[in-house]
């Protein structure tokens, strides 16, 4: 096992995102473009693929009262720092978005959608009284791969840099995540030395401050609602609500914009999200040791991103709930003790269960999925560890769970592209009255 590349590969990928990624790389695209050019803003001209586009069509900004593809970009000339990646609005201030609104006002900010991209591509163009700047981001959300002023090329990336192949470091040959086996990745958290991979911690550290925040009300409070059921007795106290629950408090805060990081897997703070608070919560509960804990939390975060370059980063089903879901149904098994083989029933079981979950954009409803993904991970992963897995060739399970997940990826792209496209539209056209 490569295991030094590996470790590589999940720093670099578990990084603290500030509210929605999608509205960030917005964000930084245009702090990034501005930060070139300077002056007065006369306009915004934005290019972007349906999913971040999506995600945040009605996604709340932290630090605001505000949402929306139009707001991420002007808060990004206004107060974003180009250098602080997906923290990029950190420094938000009520007079950066009082003056954003005013010029969404004025429709300084135009979009058009490219369709039919099943990559991340955001492109911005920033016009002022001092000349214009164009900044490109493709394939990862903080992934900048080219910048113009007036026309003129200030930094580019080499194309074979730009291409979607998760890398365990830059400066290193292409990191090919697709050659390894499920066997293989719990083998990897089995043997690698616990001081390795102490860091996958911080995740869940970071997850839960930020469920701390969720339980006070925020988003659509689904989490605080489910705390009011059971104290009615209308839901039952066990230890699959409880993960529910912290998967959702954390998921509520995060969408309804509060200002505070949650750990991204996949340049997805939900993803991050929702990998890792089921573990967390059956950690809690059984008393389970902080290394048996970090172990699954790598497994957890491998098989997300081994299932996203399948199913791609952004994709027409709800990545959030079947990568993660599934990935953390996976990894629970593992954190209670069980075999290779039930762990790859979970993945199984997941497949069979939620893979149809559309993927609407980043919004409310999105902790209404990350409650479902938590609860259908645990579910998973107990009847995985009793030795009930959906059979192997039913529906899109396959003889594998390897195969299994690959056939979860083709669900997504190319089976969903126009599910995709009929979203978007009824995004942009069907709700209007």
């Amino acid at each position: 096992m490569e295991y030094t590349e590996i470790v590589s590969l999940l720093k670099r990928e578990m990084k603290p995102a500030l509210g929605v990624t999608e509205p960030a790389a917005i964000a930084l695209a245009s702090a990034k473009a501005y930060s070139l050019v300077g002056g007065d803003l006369k306009r915004i001209k934005l290019e972007l693929d349906a999913g971040i586009y999506k995600n945040a069509f009605s996604c709340a900004i932290p630090g605001t009262d505000e949402a929306g593809n139009e707001m991420s970009a002007l808060l990004g000339v206004l107060a974003g720092d180009p250098e602080a990646d997906l923290e990029v609005l950190k420094n938000i201030k009520e007079a950066d978005a009082t003056k954003a609104q005013e010029l969404r006002d004025k429709n300084m900010v135009d979009i058009e959608v490219k369709k039919g991209l099943t990559h991340i591509y955001v492109d911005v163009t920033v016009e002022t009284d001092q000349g214009s700047a164009r900044a490109v981001i493709e394939n990862e959300h903080a992934n900048v791969v080219l910048l113009q002023l007036n026309g003129k090329t200030v930094f580019e990336k080499a194309e074979e840099v730009k291409k979607e192949v998760v890398k365990a470091d830059e400066h290193e040959d292409a990191f090919d995540i697709k050659k390894y086996s499920i066997k293989d990745f719990v083998e990897f958290v089995d043997t690698v030395p616990f001081a390795d991979i102490r860091f996958t911690l911080e995740a869940i550290k970071t997850n839960k401050e930020l469920a701390e925040l969720g339980k006070k009300g925020a988003g659509m409070s689904v989490a605080r609602t489910l705390e009011e059921l059971k104290k009615e007795n209308l839901l039952s106290d066990d230890i699959m609500l409880y993960a529910q629950q912290l998967t959702g408090y954390a998921v509520d805060a995060r969408l309804g914009g509060l200002p505070k990081p949650a750990m991204s897997i996949c340049g997805s703070g939900s993803h991050g999200i929702i990998a890792t608070m089921p573990l967390a919560a059956f950690a809690e509960r059984k008393g389970i040791g902080e290394e048996r804990l970090a172990r699954a939390i790598a497994l957890s975060y491998l098989l997300t991103l081994y299932i996203k370059t399948y199913s791609g980063r952004l994709s027409a089903f709800c990545g959030c709930a079947i990568a993660s879901g599934t990935s953390a149904g996976a990894a629970l098994v593992y954190l209670l003790g069980g075999t290779v083989e039930q762990v790859g029933y979970a993945i199984k079981n997941m497949a069979a269960n939620i893979t149809g979950m559309i993927c609407d954009g980043g919004n409310y409803g999105c902790s209404l999925k990350a409650v479902t993904a938590a609860g259908a991970a645990v579910m998973a992963a107990l009847l995985a560890l009793k030795n009930i897995a959906i059979p192997s060739n039913s529906g899109i399970v396959g003889d594998t769970p390897e195969r299994t997940i690959q056939n979860m990826g083709r669900v997504a792209d190319p089976g969903m592209l126009e599910t995709d496209n009929v979203i978007l539209d009824v995004m942009i056209d069907g709700n209007k009255a």
